[in-house]
């Protein structure tokens, strides 16, 4: 993200090619297609973004045999990345965690490639399958072996941004487990009553 010198407008680079779009001051919440690629991006954007920058305060331009940014060529390399040794300007640099990336690396290692020190958000299946054997009750008899099936495909993967207990997975599969029983036990006294009335 670039920020605009007239304060009024802003540029956005798309994390998957880096095509850039505009955006104006007053539009916080942008939900539109990449004009290049035509990915999906929706974020929110925060008022800070059109302040007034001036760009020579934050990168400095090349000159003579300076080494140039990878994605700025008019502007002197400054910082290498730390995941693909990428030559960056500062105006290129994003700063994670006490290191150095380039957007098109921070993307893969989000998105393509997730590790916990990269999380965007974390699915919690095993909350998932406790809220569909209880606050999904009555349905039970679809939603519990769903959520039996969360439980198994995902049971290897309960992190979360901060430390946890096994406690949720396990309460979850117990009641999955009781709730497809006690189905399964009316389902079968059901049908021997109807053999018997048939009979």
């Amino acid at each position: 993200m670039d920020s605009a010198v007239d304060a009024h407008s802003a540029t956005l680079q798309c994390p998957r090619c880096r095509g850039v779009f505009m955006i104006q001051d007053g539009n916080l919440n942008v939900d539109e297609n990449c004009p290049v690629c035509q990915a999906e991006v929706s974020l929110s954007v925060y008022q800070r973004l059109f302040r007034a920058v001036s760009l020579e305060s934050v990168s400095q331009p090349s000159e003579g045999d300076d080494a140039i940014c990878t994605f700025y060529p008019d502007l002197k390399a400054e910082n290498i990345c730390d995941a693909c040794g990428s030559f960056m300007s500062e105006r290129a640099t994003i700063h994670w965690s006490e290191k150095k990336y380039c957007l098109p690396c921070l993307y893969r290692l989000r998105e393509e490639e997730p590790s916990s020190d990269f999380k965007a958000s974390s699915k919690l299946y095993d909350k998932r399958a406790l809220a569909l054997v209880t606050l999904l009750a009555p349905l039970t008899l679809f939603t519990a072996p769903l959520a039996l099936f969360l439980l198994l495909r995902h049971r290897k993967d309960r992190s979360g941004f901060v430390p946890r207990t096994g406690a949720t997975w396990w309460i979850a599969l117990i009641l999955s487990i009781l709730w497809i029983a006690g189905w399964g036990t009316l389902m079968v006294i059901w049908i021997s009553l109807i053999a018997e009335g048939i009979s």
